[in-house]
C-alpha cells in the first residue's frame, strides 16, 4: 500500500492519536517520576486502564481524550487539513529528510576517521527524523 493510501486510512490517524498520547503519558510517568500505579492515581482511574492507555488498547471519546492530554501537562491541537494537501506536505517532508540524511552519509563516507566523531550527532539526529 502506497503511504498515500494509508494516510487516507482512519485507522492511521487514529494509531497516530494513540502514540501521540501514550508519549504524552510516557514524558509525564517520567518527568515526574511516576509509575503506572501512581499514574493511575493521578487520573483517578484504574491500573488496567493505565495498562489499556500505554499499550494503545483504547478508542476514548474525545472528551477523554482531552481530559487525559491536560491531566499530562498537555494541550491537544487538532488541525483539519485538505487530505491532498496533507499528501503533499508529507511528500515534500519526508524528500527532504532523506536528501538530508543522504547528505550527512555522503559526508561521513567522504572524510576520515578523525572526523567521525563530528558527524555522529548528526547522524542519529537523521536516523531520528527518517523513522
Amino acid at each position: 500500500m502506497a503511504r498515500e493510501d494509508v494516510l487516507r486510512t482512519s485507522g492511521y490517524w487514529i494509531t497516530k492519536i494513540q502514540v501521540a498520547l501514550y508519549n504524552c503519558a510516557y514524558s509525564f510517568m517520567k518527568e515526574n517520576n511516576k509509575n503506572r500505579t501512581q499514574l493511575a492515581e493521578h487520573l483517578g482511574v484504574t491500573k488496567g486502564y493505565v495498562t489499556q492507555l500505554l499499550n494503545g488498547d483504547y478508542d476514548h471519546k474525545l472528551s477523554k481524550l482531552v481530559d487525559l492530554s491536560l491531566a499530562f501537562g498537555y494541550v491537544p491541537q487538532i488541525d483539519f487539513i485538505p487530505i491532498e494537501e496533507y499528501c503533499e506536505i508529507d511528500k515534500i517532508q519526508n524528500l527532504r529528510k532523506q536528501q538530508t540524511y543522504e547528505s550527512v552519509i555522503n559526508e561521513v563516507a567522504n572524510s576520515s576517521y578523525s572526523n567521525v566523531d563530528y558527524y555522529v550527532p548528526q547522524i542519529v539526529d537523521c536516523f531520528k527524523e527518517v523513522a
